[in-house]
């Protein structure tokens, strides 16, 4: 006879459920950082029988009324692109895409940082379909959370999670002083605190190289923000996959040789990790991606040198991953794409049941907020 307990927990998993719905991939493409995971989406969407549209940032606008909103963009092809406005030939938009929040699960890719990474208009379309109750993966606050390494370390903090000793440098001549705050040996780390890709990442060997390089990343631009980060010498890293609180996906990034940056952009080459990783790195790459908010985002740690007893070292929480490499390093494993995707045919993942950081819509507070010990707050 089966066992009736486990016939029953079988019954209520409601992860089990198929819910199809309609996904809407919002991104951008650009020759700096194309956009490779949005036809992956599309691909993997299409292999489910999801009903999806893909648009582009550039040009989009919301009509309508809540409730029953329009999407107005470019046609965009079978690779994510969008054709380029032109004075001499006109753009037109394609049918506008009719918008559901109980059905329409829309994921946001590149909203980042207004005015630096991203576009003001993008984040307040995106604020407005969270206001009216659409699902967006990942939250305005989410991405605005990672858009900013700085403010990634401090929610680390925050939370508990162990970091590379970092710090902000305050000013173009704050250089020295803030070295010497970490109370670290060169080579050490800098970072703009909006980068992405290891663009934006400089190996330091002194302090004479140090001031140089502050003060000509000052000169060339005024409001940036730069972070200093203690080296800590590694093989690899290990970029994690957390949606809805479980980890889908993990890949090992190994160093390339002459390289310090362990990005695929830079020419690191990845493997399955999934199997390989420790409770201890299961459950604080979890944390990690609570601790921003998120409800899809890549984990970035070091591993420490006893991986069974010592949390990893956290770098940071992406809420625009790329999916592309670790859709290729699991292959062999399972889809990562598609396990996402599978995630929202369970309706209690979406907005009106997530458990991350209080939204109020329309003046109705739509799921309540739990502390660290699960406790309802009021």
């Amino acid at each position: 006879m089966k066992n009736p307990i486990k016939q029953f927990a079988k019954f209520t998993d409601e992860s089990d459920k198929v819910d199809p719905y309609h996904l809407v991939i919002v991104s951008h493409n650009d020759p700096h950082d194309p956009n490779k995971t949005g036809p992956l989406l599309m691909e993997s969407a299409k292999k489910m029988k999801l009903k999806y549209d893909a648009v582009d940032f550039q040009g989009a606008y919301l009509s309508g009324e809540p409730g029953k909103r329009y999407l107005h963009t470019f046609p965009v092809d079978n690779q994510g692109q969008v054709p380029k406005p032109d004075a001499k030939d006109v753009n037109e938009y394609a049918d506008p895409i009719p918008l559901d929040p109980d059905n329409s699960l829309i994921m946001m890719r590149g909203l980042h940082l207004p005015g630096v990474t991203g576009n003001q208009a993008w984040l307040d379309m995106a604020k407005t379909l969270e206001y009216e109750g659409y699902t967006l993966i990942n939250s305005t606050d989410c991405h605005l959370n990672c858009s900013s390494k700085w403010y990634n370390q401090i929610l680390f903090e925050r939370h508990g999670l162990r970091t590379p000793k970092t710090v902000i440098v305050p000013h173009k001549e704050g250089a020295r002083e803030t070295f010497e705050k970490m109370e670290v040996d060169f080579p050490i780390i800098l970072k703009t605190s909006n980068g992405s890709r290891g663009v934006g990442v400089v190996w330091i060997e002194s302090l004479k190289s140090l001031e140089a390089i502050v003060q000509l990343l000052y000169r060339e631009n005024e409001v940036i923000d730069i972070i200093l980060q203690e080296y800590i010498k590694i093989k690899y890293d290990v970029r994690v996959i957390v949606a809805e609180g479980s980890i889908v996906g993990a890949m090992k990034r190994p160093v390339p040789k002459d390289d310090f940056r362990s990005n695929v952009a830079q020419g690191s080459e990845p493997i399955s990790h999934y199997l390989e990783l420790t409770d201890l790195e299961r459950s604080e790459s979890i944390k990690a991606a609570r601790a921003v908010g998120g409800s899809v985002t890549g984990v970035d740690f070091m591993p420490s040198e006893d991986r069974e007893l010592e949390s990893p070292y956290f770098i940071e929480v992406n809420s625009t991953p790329g999916l592309v490499g670790i859709e290729e390093a699991e292959k062999t494993r399972t889809s990562v794409t598609q396990d996402i995707l599978k995630k929202y045919f369970n309706r209690t993942k979406w907005t009106n049941h997530s458990d991350f950081p209080d939204k109020t819509y329309l003046g109705k507070t739509k799921y309540d907020v739990k502390n660290d010990q699960g406790q309802k707050i009021k």
